[in-house]
């Protein structure tokens, strides 16, 4: 079949959201590696997506991470992207230099870089506790967290598909599919399962288009690369990960992981949301009240045994986070306190 080598092109109907410190360059080479072009948006949602989701029948799939998780990797990978003091590295007159060979260049935005190495200490906890409701700086440590980089929430990245006035615009010919892509290491497991996510999905993409029986030829005649399978294993990791494998950086404060939970929490309930009203294993926080249907399908898609991963890593993430976000149990220093 000669569908077997030719490029796939879904650009008018599939658009993924490239969230980033999510695996979200993982994805991205997947789809290239299965010869699969489709739209992407990264590192926002373009506008010219957003309105096509919202009138005409297209798919829009994005890459999940555990929000936390996600925000002290970015305050990392940008704290890596600014020159220091007395830094060797060379800035890049124009570009993306920095993003692409860190270990070369860096940004000179002294202002920035002062406030996370020194008001923060270098530290994603200090700027954590500082977004606590009874830090006193809260407000002041909200405005500063929203700088850097990859900090968009998921909240933000599907506003039109949770704030009413925005849900509204979304007409009846709208978003078909919704398709989530978690990045999560379930506890129990040595690595993400990451991969199983991406196989399934260029699998789904194919079916969409040809049908189960040519999909499936299509994925079993693929060449793989020689030692592709032991790549699969460590592909997942993200960007900043590669530029920092020998220096790890220190686990966050209980209390910067409680703060942060909250300050994230919009997003927790949107993943909640996402598990939709038939999770047989119950309710772990409140979701997102009126959220547009189509959220409730985010692992809707692919076989039995897909969908039943895509629950359970959206609900490990929230199982970790859960016992933050029960505002019953006081503010995050009462929390902490009791599990000492």
């Amino acid at each position: 079949d000669e569908r077997n080598n030719c490029s796939h092109f879904m650009n008018k109907n599939v658009i993924f959201f490239h969230v980033g410190k999510a695996g979200g360059g993982t994805v991205k080479k997947t789809l290239g590696e299965n010869k699969l072009s489709v739209s992407m948006s990264h590192p926002k949602p373009k506008i010219k997506y957003i309105d096509r989701l919202k009138h005409d029948q297209a798919s829009l799939i994005i890459n999940v991470r555990d929000p936390v998780d996600r925000f002290a990797s970015a305050f990392h990978w940008r704290l890596l992207l600014l020159c220091s003091p007395n830094d060797t590295r060379r800035q890049p007159e124009e570009g993306d230099k920095a993003f692409e060979s860190p270990r070369e260049f860096c940004y000179n935005i002294k202002r920035q870089e002062k406030i996370l190495r020194e008001k923060y200490k270098s530290s994603p906890s200090v700027l954590g506790e500082a977004l606590c409701e009874e830090s006193g700086k809260q407000e002041e440590a909200a405005k500063e967290a929203s700088k850097i980089g990859h900090s968009l929430q998921l909240v933000q990245w599907l506003d039109f598909l949770v704030e009413p006035e925005l849900i509204a615009e979304v007409t009846e010919n709208g978003i078909r599919d919704f398709m989530a892509l978690p990045l999560e290491k379930q506890e129990g497991n040595d690595s993400p399962l990451f991969e199983q996510h991406l196989d399934q999905l260029s699998l789904a993409l194919l079916e969409q288009r040809y049908g189960r029986e040519v999909a499936t030829r299509i994925i079993e005649s693929t060449p793989e690369t020689v030692g592709a399978s032991e790549q699969k294993k460590e592909k997942w990791e993200h960007s900043s990960v590669q530029f920092n494998n020998s220096t790890k950086p220190p686990p966050l404060t209980k209390l910067g992981e409680c703060c942060l939970s909250r300050h994230l929490e919009k997003d927790y309930r949107l993943i909640q949301s996402m598990l939709g009203d038939v999770d047989e294993e119950g309710v772990l926080i409140e979701p997102l009240g009126n959220a547009h249907p189509v959220i409730g399908n985010a692992c809707k898609w692919g076989s039995d045994e897909q969908q039943k991963l895509c629950r359970a890593d959206l609900r490990s993430i929230l199982t970790r986070r859960a016992v933050y976000l029960d505002h019953s149990e006081g503010t995050c220093s009462e929390v902490v306190s009791r599990m000492q």
